[in-house]
């Protein structure tokens, strides 16, 4: 077809600057005028799109013509003019969009990714066709720059919502893949080229993808071990297959096969900081909710600590540790139902613990005060610690032998010594009391949950005077062992009692050899201590009968004869006595208490006794500790008993009893008293003031009682409110005193 070449470059000149057209064109002119609809025809998006499977060639006219196009200076209006084009043709790329979503959303499992593997294809197969004519026409990068961008942003104007969670699906498909990305088939390696920009816009999908690995593995290999050091491999995945995963992703060449190329890595390293943060994050949120497992395993939980001590160096969690173990606290230690010794063996562990966490000893403070105030609340909590200190085998033992450690000081005297050089400021998260813990040894801080440690001074003289007691043989060298180990601790005056107390067993024993050697045929041997310096022991009066009575009696007199000018006063209730009862058909060898070979012995005068008439013979009030008696002889088939609370001794094995069910003995109390009820005692000698307080002024505060007994009874200085109270629930008990409402105390009219 011939074309009018003048005709047609009046037209396109007036077209493109009408203002300076001037008459007929010249021969350049005429080629531009030529050169532009080819090249518009050329560049046809919607064509391009429909041809995809077909090779792309360019013909040498239209290779002449962009030439053209470009000798004018029109290539930038080209160019623009193509965009625009573009993105009227994007209705396309949106259809592709649509269609492969429907199929994601009616897929499932597999099949899934592959519909999103499908629309990135398809989406890049169109990008890849309309990029091709730059090559010709724009061969410059800014010109390729400026075209990625611009179908960047028409391509994310097109992309719905849902977009998200399918890429979503597809990166997990990705990140689980196996074998690596370099080993994908052509489409998938489409599919990435195409992902890579989306990238960009998409980065926090993919962060959150990594976040949620990084919890499910830590989880999964973390949760609940204590012995193995989990972090440095928890670093070595995200910096090894996580990192090359991502590289593999940003990669722009996969056909070597590799996961990631070793610049791509250097890229990305920084990124990955946050993510080996969020390592140290999640290891430590996990640990500290398992923090109460981790102290109750410990050591064998020491690896855990010592990640969690890195992870703590990372992040800030200080203060999840603190709030996360005094719950796992609350719920599963401070309640009745745990043992006071369970308590106190977790406190010392956490103690440990901590201390390995934070060597400043923050953490422990914070943790420790809820542990402590329980502590102090418990009747039995200065036994147990005392039991402990002197109980072979014990953890606290060991800690009372550690060399260098500082003698055990009350709380009231540990002070701030600003003078020593080593001083430091406290860290800006210790508590107000931090102080007093700060450098403070297990054995200090178990005395410093009360104020003084005359408690357990006291304490330990009632457990040595039991142990004294129930010595055989007056082989006591262990406990001289462990006085001396005390005394290193809690000072040679504070333990002057307790070994006046040795020293009575060591004179005892001379006392006895001697004793013995004036009258060999005396069939016991004492134990003489010195009133003043033991503790008080429990009343209970005994007369100990027949050859019991004789041998008494016996030993009383090779005393006096050695000792005139001193006399014995017999606790016949303390002691033990090996005994052989000699029946007609059998006979038992046993140690038993003075009453229960009493309570025997009277079963000689006589076959049949009533347990009323048992403590009548042996001037016994307690009916309880006489039942207690005949049980324990009847559960050993000595005695039976008979209807209207007779009790026969029995000579001849009976069948019946044999097969009768055994008796439930209570304990017995203990023969020295308590320290809680030797104070009660040395109280009473202020219950009429108390009595006086309360009928004038009607109900008080036990502050304002206290407060009013130091100011006028001299005697009372020095007593603390927990005595004041235990002497006031003893008052309860006896139905003098009772507690209103509001925490006050009055008079029972």
């Amino acid at each position: 077809m011939d074309i009018d070449v003048a005709s047609l470059w009046r037209e396109t000149a007036h077209q493109f600057d009408p203002p300076h057209y001037r008459g007929e064109a010249t021969e350049d002119q005429i080629s531009v005028a030529q050169a532009w609809p080819l090249c518009v025809a050329h560049l046809n998006p919607a064509a391009h799109a429909q041809n995809l499977h077909t090779d792309y060639f360019e013909p040498p006219v239209i290779v002449r013509a962009a030439q053209a196009v470009e000798r004018a200076g029109l290539s930038d209006r080209l160019f623009d003019d193509y965009l625009l084009a573009i993105k009227d043709t994007f209705h396309v790329v949106q259809a592709e969009v649509l269609d492969c979503l429907d199929r994601f959303w009616t897929s499932s499992g597999d099949h899934r990714p592959l519909a999103v593997v499908q629309l990135l294809h398809r989406v890049g197969l169109i990008l890849d066709r309309w990029q091709r004519p730059l090559s010709t026409f724009w061969p410059s990068s800014t010109a390729l720059a400026n075209y990625k961008r611009y179908c960047l942003n028409c391509l994310y104007a097109v992309l719905p919502p849902e977009f998200t969670q399918a890429l979503g699906v597809y990166l997990r498909y990705l990140l689980h893949l196996s074998p690596p990305l370099g080993s994908l088939p052509p489409n998938h390696a489409h599919a990435l080229s195409t992902l890579i920009p989306l990238l960009d816009r998409y980065d926090p999908l993919l962060f959150g993808l990594i976040y949620e690995e990084i919890e499910k593995k830590v989880a999964r290999d973390c949760k609940g071990v204590f012995d193995q050091l989990q972090l440095q491999d928890l670093l070595g995945w995200v910096n090894g297959p996580v990192l090359n995963w991502v590289a593999g992703l940003y990669e722009k060449t996969l056909s070597d096969g590799t996961a990631g190329s070793e610049e791509a890595k250097k890229l990305l390293k920084p990124t990955f900081t946050r993510f080996e943060y969020h390592v140290h994050k999640t290891l430590g949120v996990l640990r500290a909710s398992e923090m109460f497992d981790i102290i109750v395993n410990f050591p064998r939980s020491t690896p855990a600590l010592e990640d969690l001590k890195v992870c703590l160096l990372k992040t800030d969690q200080r203060a999840i540790i603190v709030n996360k173990l005094r719950q796992l606290n609350e719920q599963r230690l401070l309640h009745p139902g745990v043992d006071t010794k369970n308590i106190i063996s977790q406190y010392i562990a956490s103690i440990r613990c901590l201390r390995l966490l934070d060597p400043q000893g923050v953490l422990l403070s914070r943790i420790a005060d809820p542990i402590r105030q329980y502590l102090r609340a418990r009747e039995d909590t200065i036994r147990c610690i005392v039991s402990s200190l002197i109980e072979e085998g014990n953890e606290l033992v060991k800690e009372l032998a550690v060399s260098g450690a500082k003698p055990v000081q009350d709380a009231k005297d540990e002070a701030e010594n600003y003078n020593d050089p080593k001083w430091t400021p406290d860290p800006i998260d210790a508590p107000a009391d931090f102080r007093k813990s700060k450098g403070s040894d297990i054995i200090q801080l178990l005395v410093s949950i009360y104020d003084t440690k005359d408690v357990f001074v006291k304490e330990l003289q009632v457990l040595l005077a039991q142990r004294l007691l129930a010595v055989k043989d007056y082989a006591f060298e262990k406990e001289i062992k462990n006085v001396e180990v005390l005394k290193v601790r809690f000072g040679e005056a504070s333990l002057q009692g307790c070994e006046v107390m040795i020293r009575d067993l060591q004179d005892s024993k001379a006392i006895d050899v001697a004793v013995h050697e004036r009258n060999q045929g005396v069939p016991l041997h004492a134990t003489i201590v010195s009133r003043l310096f033991w503790p008080s022991f429990q009343p209970a009066p005994l007369k100990l009968p027949g050859q019991l009575g004789r041998a008494q009696r016996e030993y009383d007199q090779a005393f006096t004869a050695l000792k005139p000018e001193k006399k014995l006063r017999w606790l016949p209730q303390l002691g033990t006595i090996n005994i052989t009862v000699d029946l007609r058909d059998r006979s038992l060898t046993l140690d038993v208490t003075p009453l229960q070979a009493s309570v025997l012995e009277v079963f000689q005068l006589r076959t049949i006794w009533t347990a009323d008439s048992i403590g009548d013979e042996l001037r016994i009030i307690d009916t309880v500790a006489i039942r207690n008696v005949l049980y324990f002889w009847n559960n050993h088939g000595v005695l039976k008993s008979l209807p209207d609370d007779e009790w026969k001794l029995l000579e001849f094995t009976d069948a019946a009893t044999e097969k009768a069910a055994s008796h439930v003995i209570e304990e017995e109390a203990q023969a020295v008293q308590s320290v809680e009820v030797q104070q009660i005692e040395q109280m009473r000698v202020y219950w009429q003031y108390i009595k006086g307080m309360l009928l004038n002024l009607g109900a008080l505060p036990i502050a304002r009682i206290h407060s009013t007994l130091n100011m006028l009874v001299p005697t009372y200085k020095g007593k603390t409110t927990d005595e004041l109270v235990a002497f006031l629930d003893a008052m309860r008990i006896e139905g003098l005193v009772e507690k209103t409402v509001n925490g006050s105390w009055k008079i029972v009219k």
